[in-house]
Formats: structure tokens, C-alpha cells, sequence
């Protein structure tokens, strides 16, 4: 074979070893994102089995479910025991709804964590596979099961999903409003139940005010008489149920959930947390390279009919309600500067970034698949592999569980056996960290350290009425979490409570990384 033939054959052969290279590359990814969701999902369905505590808030979020409804939720602080109720009642609600089956309560409380972020991968799936509509069916489907799984890769959303708290079930309730509102188009209800959904979302965490704000403004362009009237049904029930919930507590619902929860703030801490997400910057920046990519195809007319391509253009009504909702999300995060913040301020806004995220891999994807469909040239697709692979990278370098209880030996396990039967046996009340033991041994939580160490240096909240019970020996015991420097935690232990603590019980030992102390005698 002389050089020209040799040539020729590596030619034509050159294409196909491409195509199968890629198609190669293709499955692999596909299972790197499936392991990486299936590591997940196991490491979710044991940690809402897992029978002790994952987090310091789920013990009071279920002593709370326990009071909702009763004489005592949204009651004087100043009566023991001591509890502050953070958020409004849905989740609590929804949590002793489904106990009331005879279901276990701290797994219910997870549970539905966990259903909600399913349920918030399903809309994120449906908004961006909308927003995918100029793309061919392989890239639209490829994008669509991303913004599914990315979900999945946030640290915050990894966490909170399998928390028996309020979060996730109202970003989820948000994420079916926004997507209502964005289907609306001839199916008017969909106005007014987007509508609801956000009021159901506003009485689960009080804060979830982006998604409306997103919203409304183009709801009132799709059609302004159906909006209003939507709007004005949904203040008229809200209000009433706020009317309810302010009369059956004596004036104490607004007051927990609106002045008791405002904490001091430093800017410094937005700063502080929003370098400590470092690890999603590729997220972050392949999901404003979405947006981009968004309103370039985005299938607007021009500028002279604007309110038409929204009322009528449900690609460009999805491009804008996502642009919209992830800007007024970004803005939320300023609030992460407020005193015992946490990294769940972040859930919402990145949840929004997993739509545009799928939006801009399906386009990459639908390119890739144009060169094996033979309908482009390979010169035409090098830009579009590097995201998908970036991508790839970035969600196996993301873990996979939240839950430390994986790490936990049997003797750690035993030592927490023993507490719990310890406080059941108990003649007097227990103060604990860890709430969670204290209502496994059938306890109530009699005061929750957090809250009130935030009022009292506030001067909102007298401390003697925790320091004279513990001066007393009011407690059969007292336990805190083991800290580096064997101290207690300043910002749950004011240092009037720890000199109490430190007085009233002298004796200490450490089981499964609680500080027991016991009184002298």
C-alpha cells in the first residue's frame, strides 16, 4: 500500500473511531452522573432510618410538630418550658399528618425532605426540558435528566434533604408554583394554584418570598385581570388564616416567627459563607453560561411585542420567569449574614441554577449528537465537549451524603443506646443539645439553647429563668456536644449558663461525643 492509500484509510477511518470514542465517552458519563446519584440515594434512604440525631434543629422542628396544634405552639417564652417556634405550621402539620398513620416522626419529617427534593428535581426537569424546546429530542432529554441529577450535588440540598426540617418542602411547594405559572397558558386555574402553592410555601419557612416576586409581574402580562384576582383570593385566605392563627394564639404566632427571629447581622458572614460554597463555583458559572444560552434562543419576535411572546411564547415565558426567579434567589443570600444562619440559605438559588445548567448541557449534547447523526462536522462540536466533561468532573468531586452516621462504630451506637435509656429513667426533666435523645427517651425539650442565647444578648429574653432552674438542680442532668477545646458551644451557652452549667454540674464524662454532666452528689 503506497502512502496515498495509507492516508486515505486513516481519513476514512478517522470519523468513525471519533464517533465511537465519543459514544463511549457518552456511557461512561452516563454512569459516572447515575453512581453518583445512586450514592446518594442510598446514603439518603439511611440516614432517614437512622434513629438518632443528623442535625442540632430536627430535635426542636420535632418537639414543635408535637405542640402544632395545641394551647401551647407560638406561647409566652417566658413560660417553661422555654420554645420558640421558628416557622410557620405547614410542615408540622404535614408531618403529623402522615404520623398520625402510626409512622415513625423523626422519619416522617425526613421523609418528606427527601420527597420534596424528588419533587423538586421533577419540576427542574420539566422547566428546563420548556426552556430546551428549539433543541433536538436527544439534547432536550439529555439536559432534562441533568438538571434532574444535579440537584442532587449540592452540598446544601445533599444535607438538608434527609433533615427533619422545613426547608426543602418549601422550596419545593415554590418550585410547583413557578412551574404552574409557567404552564398557565390556557389553563387558567394554574394562575391560582400558583397562587396557593406560594402561600402554602410562605406558612412552611416565612422567607419564601423569590418565587412570587419572580412570577407575578409576568402572570400580570399573560393576563392582569385573572393575576389580580388570583392574588386577591390569596391574600384574602392568607390573611384569614393569619386572623386564625393570631387569635388561637393570643398574638404569639407573629411574634415567633417574625420578632423572635430577628438576629444580629454581619455582612462579614455573607462574606464568610459565600466563600465557604467555593466548591460549586463550576455550577455557578456553567449555570450563568445557561442563561446566556437561554435568551440567545430564547425565540423572541423583537422588541414591539413583548408582552405577546410572553403570553404566547412559553419558551421565552420559562426563560424569563428562571432568569427572574434565580436573581431574586441570588438576592436572598444577603440574609445569610443574620446570626445562626446556615448553609440551607443557599438550597433555593441552586436548585434554580440546576435548570439553566440543563438547558446549556443539552445544547452541547445536542451538538455532539448532530456529528453522530452525521448532520454536523467534528470541527463543529470540540467547543461542546469540554462542559459536559467539566461538568462530569465537577459533580463526582460533590458529595454524596451529608450523614455522618455512616462513620458511626457500634460502640457509638451502644454509647447513644445507653443515654437515651438513661434520660428515660430520669425523675426530672433533661437539658440537652441533643434534642433528639431527649424525645426518643420520651422527654420534652425543655428549653433550646440556640434561640434564647440569640435573644438573651439581645436583652429580649431573661436568662435567669434557665440559670435558676439549673442553679437548682431543677435537671436530672445536663448534655452538651463535645467541643475541640472541651468547652461548651458560646454561641448555644451564653457564659452566664455555662457558670451555671459548670457549677450546679461538676461531674462529667463523654459519651459518643456528648459531655454528660451530672451534679456532685
Amino acid at each position: 500500500m503506497n502512502d496515498t492509500q495509507v492516508t486515505g484509510a486513516l481519513h476514512l477511518s478517522s470519523p468513525h473511531l471519533l464517533r465511537r470514542l465519543i459514544k463511549a465517552g457518552a456511557l461512561v458519563v452516563a454512569l459516572l452522573q447515575i453512581w453518583h446519584f445512586l450514592g446518594f440515594l442510598l446514603s439518603a434512604i439511611g440516614s432517614v432510618r437512622y434513629k438518632y440525631s443528623l442535625d442540632y434543629g430536627e430535635g426542636i422542628v420535632w418537639q414543635q410538630a408535637l405542640l402544632i396544634p395545641s394551647g401551647k405552639m407560638y406561647g409566652d417564652i417566658t413560660q417553661y418550658p422555654f420554645i420558640v417556634f421558628h416557622y410557620p405550621p405547614f410542615y408540622h402539620l404535614a408531618v403529623r399528618a402522615i404520623a398520625a398513620t402510626g409512622a415513625d416522626m423523626l422519619e416522617t419529617g425526613r421523609a418528606v425532605s427527601l420527597l420534596a427534593s424528588f419533587a423538586i428535581a421533577a419540576v427542574a426537569a420539566r422547566l428546563t426540558f420548556l426552556v430546551s424546546a428549539s433543541l433536538g429530542r436527544t439534547g432536550r432529554w439529555i439536559g432534562t435528566i441533568v438538571a434532574a441529577v444535579t440537584i442532587f450535588c449540592y452540598d446544601p440540598v445533599v444535607t438538608w434533604s434527609v433533615l427533619m426540617r422545613a426547608d426543602l418542602l418549601a422550596v419545593a411547594l415554590c418550585f410547583a408554583g413557578v412551574l404552574c405559572a409557567i404552564t398557565a397558558g390556557g389553563k387558567p386555574w394554574r394562575v391560582y394554584a400558583a397562587g396557593f402553592l406560594f402561600l402554602f410555601a410562605m406558612y412552611t419557612k416565612q422567607t419564601s418570598i423569590a418565587a412570587p416576586l419572580a412570577t407575578f409581574p409576568v402572570l400580570l402580562v399573560i393576563d392582569r385581570r385573572r393575576a389580580l384576582g388570583a392574588a386577591a383570593a390569596v391574600l384574602v385566605v392568607g390573611l384569614a388564616v393569619l386572623l386564625g392563627l393570631e387569635l388561637y394564639t393570643d398574638g404569639g404566632f407573629l411574634r415567633h416567627i417574625v420578632l423572635y427571629n430577628i438576629n444580629r447581622y454581619e455582612f462579614s458572614e455573607v462574606v464568610a459563607w459565600v466563600r465557604s460554597q467555593w466548591r460549586h463555583s463550576v455550577f455557578f458559572l456553567t449555570a450563568l453560561a445557561g442563561i446566556a444560552y437561554m435568551w440567545r434562543t430564547a425565540g423572541r419576535r423583537g422588541p414591539g411585542v413583548f408582552k405577546r411572546d410572553i403570553a404566547e411564547n412559553s419558551q421565552f415565558r420559562a426563560t424569563l420567569v428562571v432568569s427572574l426567579y434565580m436573581a431574586a434567589t441570588t438576592a436572598t443570600i444577603a440574609t445569610i449574614g443574620k446570626s445562626g444562619a446556615s448553609n440551607n440559605y443557599f438550597i433555593e438559588t441552586m436548585c434554580v441554577w440546576s435548570i439553566p445548567i440543563g438547558v446549556l448541557i443539552g445544547a452541547c449534547a445536542d451538538r455532539v449528537a448532530g456529528y453522530l447523526s452525521g448532520e454536523r462536522s467534528a470541527a463543529q462540536i470540540w467547543d461542546a465537549i469540554p462542559p459536559i466533561l467539566l461538568l462530569t468532573g465537577q459533580m463526582l468531586f460533590m458529595d454524596t451524603s451529608g450523614g455522618e452516621y455512616e462513620r458511626l462504630t457500634p460502640a457509638y451506637i451502644e454509647g447513644l443506646n445507653g443515654l437515651e435509656a438513661q434520660i428515660a429513667q430520669a425523675a426530672k426533666p433533661v437539658l440537652s443539645e441533643d434534642m433528639v435523645l431527649l424525645l426518643l427517651a420520651g422527654k420534652q425539650v425543655p428549653w433550646e439553647p440556640a434561640i434564647f442565647a440569640e435573644l438573651a444578648s439581645q436583652g429580649r429574653w431573661d436568662e435567669h429563668l434557665i440559670t435558676d432552674r439549673i442553679d437548682a438542680h431543677g435537671f436530672a442532668m445536663i448534655i452538651t456536644t463535645e467541643q475541640p477545646d472541651s468547652g461548651m458551644d458560646p454561641s448555644l451557652f451564653s457564659p452566664a449558663v455555662r457558670r451555671s452549667i459548670e457549677t450546679a454540674y461538676p461531674r462529667t464524662e463523654i459519651v459518643s461525643g456528648r459531655v454528660v454532666h451530672r451534679p456532685a452528689d
